[in-house]
């Protein structure tokens, strides 16, 4: 796993506790081995840094490791795009396999996404339906794709093109797959982000989905957000790097998820 190591900001006086809340914000979930490995501590003592940490409101305890408080704001996207860059590689690479030469495709808005974007190049033709004008400048110079982007309100921090014209010009496509990123699994398989005007689209293009393809590194068992997309079901196909919490994996079997765990590199 790759830790972000962003330059801590002053918050309690302690730097060790500065730096592990730092780490946190920036990765959205570390385990207590991690962290203990980053910081040059023994566990018992990260242990007790998150226990007094998350009793303050700076961070929230989770069970082997510490994992962001806040479900309303999303860690900024160029942070977001140097964390767990192994993980979304392989993930991305998995989904890529996955698909089939001649198939259509929605794809959202995310880093994630752009992870398997660059993967795709070795498909052959493919349609590609997309809100994210980052994800259109990866595929358009490909000869063996048709790029069809949407037209809406473009955002600076993300590349994602949104609005009520976005998701009535969805509505008019049936794609083969959706693939998609999000900002967090819950426990219960509810499938959440955190932008209610994002999400629209995602909604549209998965009613409009044969099938969905979930990119979730292991962060995101681990964490929240405060927009519901929808809840985990049997047309979806969850691609992660870790086995997912026994509550999740609980769900997966119930609503007969198809379940890929990329392995990582020793």
């Amino acid at each position: 796993m790759t830790i972000n190591t962003i330059k801590y900001t002053e918050l309690t006086g302690n730097p060790r506790h500065d730096k592990l809340i730092s780490l946190v914000q920036s990765n959205g979930y570390i385990s207590n081995e991690e962290l203990a490995h980053t910081l040059g501590v023994t566990t018992q003592t990260i242990r007790r840094d998150i226990k007094t940490l998350s009793q303050n409101g700076f961070i929230s305890r989770h069970h082997g490791g510490a994992g962001r408080v806040s479900s309303i704001t999303n860690t900024e996207f160029s942070i977001r795009e140097t964390i767990h860059t192994e993980e979304k590689t392989l993930i991305a690479n998995e989904i890529s396999n996955y698909i089939l030469d001649g198939s259509t495709l929605f794809i959202t808005i995310g880093t994630t996404v752009e992870f398997i974007a660059r993967a795709l190049e070795s498909k052959n033709n493919l349609r590609i339906i997309t809100n994210s004008l980052r994800v259109a400048n990866l595929l358009y110079i490909n000869k063996n794709f048709e790029v069809i982007t949407v037209g809406g309100m473009l955002r600076s921090h993300n590349g994602g093109i949104i609005g009520p014209n976005v998701v009535s010009f969805i509505n008019h496509f049936r794609a083969d797959y959706l693939i998609t990123s999000l900002g967090a699994i819950a426990n219960d398989g509810t499938l959440l982000d955190f932008d209610i005007n994002e999400v629209a689209v995602v909604k549209a293009m998965l009613h409009n989905s044969k099938k969905v393809l979930i990119a979730a590194d292991h962060s995101k068992f681990h964490t929240s957000a405060a927009v519901e997309i929808d809840t985990l079901r049997n047309n979806m196909v969850l691609f992660t790097d870790e086995k997912p919490p026994t509550e999740i994996m609980r769900i997966i079997r119930e609503k007969k998820v198809e379940l890929h765990t990329v392995k990582k590199h020793i």
